[in-house]
């Protein structure tokens, strides 16, 4: 039987009724949201045409997102190659370097390109002063975002088990029920909850998703972005769940013209299913 396997079937039945409470809470709150967000929209047109136009008039071009994505390529070839060099390193030990080696240098590289092409960062993603405005869009939309999530992995995960591929985790989760010191959890959440949604919305939201809505159109766009980010994670059972709230991130984002917003809520998903797999765990 597997690690993550044993995590879920060895979890208390209290620390499995706080956890369904929790996903209730959000799926009730969620679903209210969705509901208030559909009469807003119906009663306030929210100028979608404009919204459209200033997604496909971002700076960036193909030369820049290959640019991108060849670098990436190059960071994950490099944390590979710096791992094999280490003899029989830690699991926990191999993430944090994937964070160094990955996302804090896909940052680096990212504000290297707006500084070589003379591009400010609220030109090229709209992130300009964060406030108290777009922390409340954020929470809001991932609130209203979470029914989609929870409902698609539900229908999802019984495909698979149908199929017999049984449910599995990711692998920081299974890396943070593992038995490791306290700072070395703190790095691996902070990474998981700040530096690795903050690159990953400026390369797929910031970045991509333009490129693909002015090759492809909004829907095509929307769904080809979300389906790279959701497969570059390499966790099958994950698939669909991550396509359905990549198309919610880029969604926020169209809307509130901010890439603040889709990293808020980035950050808050993480964040909240660790807490709730530490609940499990403990």
């Amino acid at each position: 039987m597997s690690s993550d396997s044993l995590l879920i079937e060895s979890a208390s039945s209290q620390a499995t009724v706080i956890v369904g409470l929790i996903y209730a809470v959000l799926l009730l709150g969620g679903t209210l949201t969705a509901i208030t967000l559909i009469i807003r929209t119906t009663r306030i047109p929210a100028a979608w045409p404009v919204r459209i136009e200033w997604l496909r008039s971002r700076p960036w071009t193909w030369r820049e997102g290959m640019a991108l994505i060849g670098m990436v390529g190059l960071l994950i070839g490099a944390s590979w190659a710096i791992a094999s060099l280490l003899k029989h390193p830690r699991e926990g030990t191999l993430l944090i370097m994937q964070g160094l080696t990955l996302d804090l240098a896909g940052i680096g590289g990212i504000a290297w390109l707006l500084q070589l092409r003379g591009w400010r960062w609220s030109e090229a993603f709209g992130l300009s002063a964060l406030t108290r405005r777009i922390l409340k869009q954020g929470f809001f939309f991932y609130i209203t975002l979470i029914p989609f999530i929870l409902v698609s992995s539900m229908i999802y995960q019984g495909i698979l088990a149908a199929n017999g591929y049984p449910p599995n985790l990711q692998e920081i989760a299974l890396l943070l029920s593992g038995d490791y010191p306290l700072w070395m959890r703190i790095v691996m959440v902070f990474f998981a909850t700040a530096v690795a949604p903050f690159f990953e919305e400026c390369l797929f939201r910031g970045v991509l998703l333009p490129l693909a809505v002015r090759r492809f159109g909004l829907g095509a766009g929307i769904f080809l972005s979300s389906l790279l980010f959701a497969s570059i994670h390499f966790h099958l059972p994950s698939l669909i769940p991550l396509l359905v709230a990549a198309a919610g991130f880029s969604l926020a984002y169209l809307y509130s013209q901010s890439l603040w917003v889709p990293i808020i809520m980035h950050g808050i998903f993480n964040g909240v299913n660790l807490a709730l797999l530490l609940v499990i765990r403990h």
